[in-house]
């Protein structure tokens, strides 16, 4: 089966999408999915098999911990420079990233001071220039200082390392959001993202006191829908679904981040259909967290949650050109650990070589937060995730197919269909290899919890999950203890992202630690297995942080509501 996918078709694919402007809730959104759906009929899939959900984007619903955006899309954009000489700046034009996503429009042409940002101030009918945080920016100089327009220049992970930073990257715009719930979005504010180097002449001007800025924006902001294609891929109804997941959405081009999620989900339904696959397994292409959430949501209330997930998530990079490695992030441990493993050796059996030697990149981490594997994660689904982190050009105006590698996009793809196959026929010698790495993880999680508090909640489940019976002699007598406190998720599903705003600084630079990443971890922890003392001694051994340091945050989250103890 696998020997049919081909770089090149998927590719090409990314490149029809990279075409698109697929912000959540958008006309090009909804056009790309179409596109794609005309693309699987036309090589003779049965256009019966798409269900298309749809969920608001209305700026005020709340779905678990996630608050609906409105449906926004860019219509036009330009800024110049005016004072104390015209100088031109931006416009979408030149690249749609130009306007930051979320950005109002102005009446007509608009005349604003421009000033330096500083933190909070008045900043009332101003143009602020910023190399900041949006999010930050936005609440300091518009919500709290009445700024008209924001100007800006941000980075969001620089990796000085790969040559991922605004001095290695002048030209390059980033894509960038501010608010746009209800509430925001009724401050009408206009935003632009410019270069570095268009951020530098704008700054010498700034400083003189006596700068000005123009600009004409347009922007549509209105309530809508977010869809989530779902593609029965194998019409096969026996059975639990595996479900293959990837968002859709994202500004043009938007090639990695994450065209090549939902082109390579595209040609993997193609094939599976084609060759009858004979186990059911699904698509869903979602706008990112705002449709899987609460799609998941729904499969849960309908008794359809799939028996395992594989998300796909900026999968094409070309590690030359963007600096990028290929990652899977592990399925947490309270969870069954079978087809994550079996992902795992697939991906490090088909790493092309040359003799033995690799010739590309690949590391294994501990739980990431941040994509649409979190939505079921949380739910208690075993959902491995692959992509490429960190990456040179990500969410800007240089993430270009010209930056996707066939090679790669086929590495990824066949580790995912070679899994597939171990449903249908499964390979006694390969899954000698996984249950040897599930019992060897296994027996250093048990070595490490021994006889701590939480160890007796997590005995029996860790063996189970790790299909370790094998061990239960060796560690029967360990005198594990119990957890003394309950934990539970205050929400059903993942925290999402908007959280991380308000999660203190002081605390960031105390801890050090991926606090996001840990923080849905535990809740995820929490649904599962129940006692505080438990899930904060796995989080502890499986990312390897001081204990203390998760008890921090878990404190933090009770005191704010993500949890309950």
């Amino acid at each position: 089966m696998s020997r049919r996918l081909d770089g090149r078709k998927v590719k090409s694919l990314i490149e029809m999408l990279s075409g698109y402007h697929r912000m959540r809730g958008s006309k090009d959104y909804s056009e790309s999915m179409h596109s794609l759906m005309d693309y699987l009929i036309r090589t003779g899939f049965p256009k019966e098999r798409f269900k298309v959900f749809e969920y608001p984007a209305d700026g005020v619903t709340k779905t678990g911990n996630i608050l609906s955006t409105l449906a926004w899309e860019p219509v036009f954009g330009e800024l110049w420079l005016e004072e104390p000489e015209r100088v031109f700046v931006t416009s979408t034009a030149v690249t749609k990233v130009s306007l930051v996503s979320g950005s109002g429009s102005s009446d007509g042409w608009e005349l604003s001071p421009l000033a330096i940002y500083k933190g909070k101030g008045d900043y009332s009918g101003k143009a602020v220039l910023a190399n900041d945080d949006p999010v930050k920016v936005f609440q300091n100089a518009v919500v709290e200082g009445g700024a008209r327009c924001l100007v800006l220049c941000h980075m969001r992970k620089a990796f000085e390392e790969i040559g991922r930073s605004l001095n290695d990257l002048p030209h390059m715009t980033n894509s960038l959001t501010i608010p746009y719930d209800r509430e925001s979005a009724d401050l009408n504010t206009v935003a632009f993202s410019v270069t570095k180097e268009k951020f530098d002449i704008l700054l010498n001007h700034a400083k003189s006191g006596n700068a000005a800025v123009g600009y004409r924006v347009e922007t549509k902001m209105s309530q809508g829908s977010f869809e989530v294609l779902q593609i029965d891929a194998t019409g096969f109804k026996e059975g639990p679904d595996v479900l293959i997941t990837a968002h859709l959405c994202h500004p043009s081009p938007g090639a990695d981040d994450n065209a090549s999620g939902a082109a390579l989900a595209t040609e993997i339904a193609r094939i599976l259909n084609d060759e009858k696959f004979p186990y059911s397994v699904k698509i869903a292409l979602v706008p990112e967290y705002l449709g899987s959430v609460p799609y998941a949501l729904q499969l849960k209330e309908e008794n359809r949650l799939p028996m395992y997930t594989i998300n796909l998530d900026m999968v094409g990079a070309d590690q030359d050109k963007t600096g990028s490695t290929f990652i899977l992030s592990e399925v947490p441990p309270y969870l069954p650990q079978r087809w994550g493993r079996i992902l795992e050796l697939n991906i490090r059996r088909l790493l092309p070589s040359n003799s033995g030697y690799p010739l590309k990149r690949f590391g294994e981490i501990p739980f990431m937060a941040g994509s649409d594997h979190c939505a079921f994660t949380t739910l208690g689904i075993p959902s491995p995730f692959m992509g490429h982190l960190p990456d040179r050009f990500y969410h800007s105006d240089f993430d270009t197919p010209q930056m996707m590698d066939e090679a790669e996009l086929e590495w990824v793809g066949l580790s995912a269909l070679n899994t597939l196959d171990q449903l249908i026929k499964p390979d006694p010698d390969f899954l000698l290899g996984v249950k040897g790495k599930m019992i060897g993880e296994l027996y250093r999680i048990l070595k490490t919890i021994a006889g701590r508090e939480g160890s007796d909640d997590l005995f029996d489940l860790l063996i189970s999950n790790y299909e370790g019976e094998v061990l239960r002699r060796i560690f029967n007598d360990s005198d594990n203890l119990p957890s003394l406190s309950p934990l539970e998720p205050a929400f059903e599903s993942s925290l999402g992202l908007e959280w991380i705003k308000t999660f203190p600084q002081n605390l960031k630079d105390e801890l050090g630690i991926d606090f996001a990443s840990i923080a849905d971890f535990v809740v995820g922890g929490a649904a599962v297995v129940g006692g505080r003392e438990a899930v904060e001694l796995l989080a502890s051994v499986h990312y390897r942080v001081g204990i203390e340091k998760v008890r921090v945050l878990t404190g933090w989250m009770i005191e704010r509501g993500l949890l309950r103890s």
